[in-house]
C-alpha cells in the first residue's frame, strides 16, 4: 500500500469510489437548556436494522479541493486507487480540517484509513500545524469508532453542519 499526494490523473478515479457506508448504529444527542444549566449527552444506540449511508459530501467539486487543498492524499496499490483524504487550513489558527476522508467499499476494514490519517498526521507535523480537526455525521459510527483509536478526541458537535441537515460531531488532534 501507498500513501502519496494526488496527481490531477487521480481525481477522476477518486470521484468514482464507493464512499458510501452502512452502520448498524447512531449517536443520539439529548439536549437539555436550562436558565442556569446546558446539559448535552450523546447516546450510541443500535439500530433495528442496518442503515446504508452516503457521504454527505459532494465528489463533483474534488477538483475544485485537489486544487485547494494545502495536502490531497491518495492510497494506491497496483496502481489502483482505493481512498483519499483532503485537507485544508486555517490560517488564522494554523489548524487542519480533514475536509474527505473516503476508502472504497471493497476495500474496507484493511486498515486504508488509518493509513490515510497516519498520512495526514506526518503531513500535518512536517507543516508544523497546531493541530488537525475532522467533523463527521453522527449516523457514521465506523468513523466514530475510528478516530479515538488514532487519537482524536470529541469537542463537540454542529448541529446542521452536514448539507442534508446532520449533525456533525467535531473531533481534533492536537500536534
Amino acid at each position: 500500500m501507498n500513501i502519496r499526494p494526488a496527481t490531477i490523473a487521480d481525481i477522476e478515479r477518486c470521484q468514482r469510489l464507493d464512499s458510501s457506508f452502512s452502520t448498524g448504529y447512531i449517536w443520539h444527542v439529548d439536549e437539555l437548556v436550562r436558565a442556569d444549566q446546558i446539559q448535552i449527552r450523546f447516546e450510541r444506540v443500535r439500530l433495528p436494522r442496518t442503515m446504508e449511508l452516503q457521504d454527505p459530501r459532494l465528489k463533483e467539486d474534488l477538483f475544485q479541493v485537489w486544487q485547494q487543498s494545502r495536502c490531497f492524499l491518495v492510497a494506491e496499490e497496483l496502481g489502483v486507487v482505493l481512498g483519499y483524504l483532503s485537507i485544508g487550513v486555517q490560517r488564522q489558527t494554523w489548524q487542519g480540517t480533514i475536509e474527505h476522508l473516503a476508502v472504497h467499499r471493497p476495500y474496507r476494514r484493511r486498515g486504508i484509513a488509518t493509513m490515510l490519517l497516519e498520512g495526514a498526521e506526518r503531513w500535518a507535523r512536517g507543516s508544523e500545524l497546531n493541530g488537525v480537526r475532522i467533523v463527521v455525521q453522527s449516523k457514521n459510527d465506523p468513523a466514530i469508532s475510528l478516530l479515538p483509536r488514532r487519537g482524536f478526541a470529541f469537542r463537540g458537535y454542529m448541529d446542521g453542519y452536514f448539507g442534508n441537515g446532520d449533525l456533525g460531531m467535531v473531533y481534533s488532534l492536537p500536534l
